[in-house]
């Protein structure tokens, strides 16, 4: 039987978005962006499974509003210590990137909504066949935040379904401003200092937090 102890969701509910630190520069100059959108980087780094990646301009989005395909939106995870983060830290079927080079976008959920209508949530991977998808926050508790906060993710006897529900994902459709970013979170303080001085450079003002618990990151 599935663990449902203290399943409550955050609050606030914030979204956590990885990307290379080389990206950085451009997303704080030209916002967030889709990788269907006009304004996206064509130098991009992707950190995932391109294969993966590709696959997700043919999904369809199984909730209208907002509809569209998985390509239109920019994906968040609820939370740290995701799948996708090890396979990058070990190279397992893709590049493999030290931690200190990813960084988390931290966004807070109620700012998205004030700013925009087009988002949706899954209560797991958004690719998987089982997911489901919702438009409205009335239907948050349908993500298994025991699973989502999980260190340990892993398929066991006391949750057959843990690894697709830990992938649970908040999507954004096309764009979001940098006024939207609540803050900039990294591995240790050398990379803090590097995201300091672009911010500088750049004359915006984001909180920037060093992960010291390794709350996203793997110890």
């Amino acid at each position: 039987m599935a663990e449902r102890t203290n399943n409550i969701p955050p609050n606030p509910l914030y979204i956590f978005r990885m990307i290379h630190f080389d990206n950085l520069e451009y997303v704080l100059t030209n916002g967030i962006c889709c990788s269907r959108h006009p304004k996206a980087d064509p130098g991009y780094i992707n950190i995932g499974d391109s294969s993966l990646i590709s696959q997700r301009d043919n999904c369809v989005v199984r909730i209208d509003p907002p509809g569209g395909v998985l390509g239109d939106y920019i994906p968040f995870y609820f939370a740290g210590h995701t799948p996708m983060l090890l396979k990058i830290i070990t190279g397992y079927g893709v590049d493999k990137i030290p931690q200190e080079d990813i960084i988390f976008i931290c966004c807070k959920v109620n700012d998205i909504i004030d700013y925009t209508n087009e988002w949706c949530f899954t209560d797991g991977h958004a690719k998987s066949a089982i997911t489901e998808y919702f438009n409205d926050l009335r239907f948050i508790s349908r993500v298994d935040w025991n699973a989502v906060k999980a260190t340990q993710w892993t398929n066991d006897e006391n949750d057959f379904d843990r690894t697709r529900k830990k992938q649970a994902e908040f999507l954004v459709k096309y764009f979001i401003p940098v006024s939207y970013i609540s803050s900039i979170i990294v591995k240790n303080s050398e990379k803090e200092e590097e995201v300091r001085r672009l911010l500088y450079r750049l004359n915006l003002n984001i909180p920037i937090q060093i992960d010291v618990n390794n709350n996203l990151y793997y110890k």
